[in-house]
């Protein structure tokens, strides 16, 4: 019951971050051009160094929750949100500004395209929660995490239609309320690493130097995660200029198409159990990965069909969507398979290597998508993408083919 219990608060808390992330990562790009008026160089440093910083605090915050416990860890991590926006609401000095996005993450491309805008936070929940879980139910448990994060993230988006000022306070009141709701869950990883630690027993050579499992799944994780960072990196903070630049979409319906966008991800994560089930861990990325990535390649090339297809924005939104279902449906599945794959004392630093493997190739591959589409052309980063992506797969099916039984997966590692 206490589980449950704790099951339901995390996921709460994870609600209310990612509404306040969902209506940041609309606005704050906007209000650092129009209110503050930085030049679009500025705007693109600020954003470079939130994306290198959340990968780096990562890693660092990730081996902290579990040398120390992951809730008192995930405790401070959460402050440092409502941190940054306090530091939004009270100055213009650029300085302060980067510490802002230092702190909030800002610029970690696509955060509802991906099903989640955890940032830092993100590594530590999932380990909190499969603490909270087993093999049998953990799947579902992130399908539904997911589904949570990416509901609560579109409904984020609706509220850029209220003021700066306006968006900033409710973000801070609800990042202010994300750690509260934390307060009450229990930490039994803290709690028996406490009385390991008064043990004559007890040693740390585990968290110090992982066994030769955990290295190999470790290595894997960070080898998909980059080239998911690469792909994602390439070409989702450029998806609204397919829509503006090709279609002439003003831009308050961008944020419409965003919204549908999070509204249908966050529904067809529903289905990853019953996938997952059916067709295995592999198959399901093969299947899944492969479908949204020739979505992906089709749409830099939607104003192409016009003269066959008169709806063609239409086609674009279809194709979009298209695109982000079937890119985050594998999602839970992949967070429950690594948390079933390492031992129990190193899932928060598996999780937050796999995220900054994905995040430092994603904000390298959008400062470089930029320079391209300006000086090259708009579909040239699609093409990389699916490049990419098609080597993604293989690497699934290399690392991964052997490891699922008929009940799901094990914790076996084969050659």
């Amino acid at each position: 019951m206490d589980n449950k219990r704790d099951i339901i608060l995390i996921i709460l808390s994870g609600i209310f971050r990612s509404i306040a992330t969902g209506s940041l990562g609309i606005i704050t790009g906007l209000y650092l051009y129009n209110v503050l008026h930085l030049s679009f160089t500025l705007i693109g440093v600020f954003f470079g160094v939130g994306a290198f910083s959340v990968p780096l605090m990562s890693i660092y915050f990730g081996r902290l929750g579990d040398r120390y416990g992951r809730k008192k860890i995930l405790l401070i991590v959460l402050l440092f949100l409502p941190l940054s926006i306090l530091i939004l609401l009270s100055t213009s000095s650029y300085p302060f500004l980067l510490l802002s996005a230092a702190l909030g993450g800002f610029g970690t491309a696509g955060a509802l395209a991906s099903g989640s805008a955890g940032a830092i936070a993100a590594p530590i929940m999932n380990a909190l929660l499969a603490d909270k879980t087993n093999e049998e139910n953990r799947t579902k448990v992130y399908s539904l995490f997911f589904l949570s994060l990416s509901l609560a993230g579109a409904v984020g988006a609706l509220l850029s239609h209220l003021n700066y000022r306006n968006v900033f306070i409710i973000a801070l009141i609800l990042s202010i309320a994300s750690p509260i709701i934390i307060l009450p869950v229990k930490d039994e990883y803290s709690n028996n690493l406490r009385i390991a630690r008064n043990s004559s027993m007890y040693n740390s050579n585990n968290l110090n130097n992982p066994n030769e499992s955990d290295k190999k799944v470790i290595k894997r994780f960070i080898a998909t995660g980059a080239l998911n960072g690469l792909g994602q990196g390439l070409v989702t903070p450029f998806l609204p200029l397919i829509f503006e630049v090709l279609l002439k979409v003003p831009k308050g319906e961008i944020g419409n198409i965003f919204f549908l966008g999070g509204i249908a991800a966050a529904f067809v994560s529903l289905l990853t159990p019953l996938i997952t089930s059916r067709l295995g861990f592999v198959k399901t990325v093969i299947l899944t990965r492969s479908i949204s990535t020739i979505a992906l390649i089709l749409l830099p090339f939607v104003n192409m069909f016009s003269p066959i297809l008169s709806y063609d924005l239409m086609f674009a939104l279809a194709l979009y969507i298209i695109y982000i279902m079937f890119r985050v449906i594998s999602l839970p599945t992949q967070s429950s398979l690594m948390m079933n794959l390492v031992s129990q004392d190193l899932r928060s630093t598996a999780t937050g290597m796999n995220q900054a493997a994905r995040l430092f190739p994603s904000a390298i591959a959008t400062i470089s998508s930029g320079f391209i589409i300006n000086y090259l052309a708009l579909p040239i980063p699609f093409f990389l993408a699916f490049i990419v992506n098609i080597a993604n797969i293989y690497l699934y099916k290399k690392f991964f083919k052997d490891i699922e039984t008929s009940k799901g997966m094990k914790s076996v590692l084969t050659e």
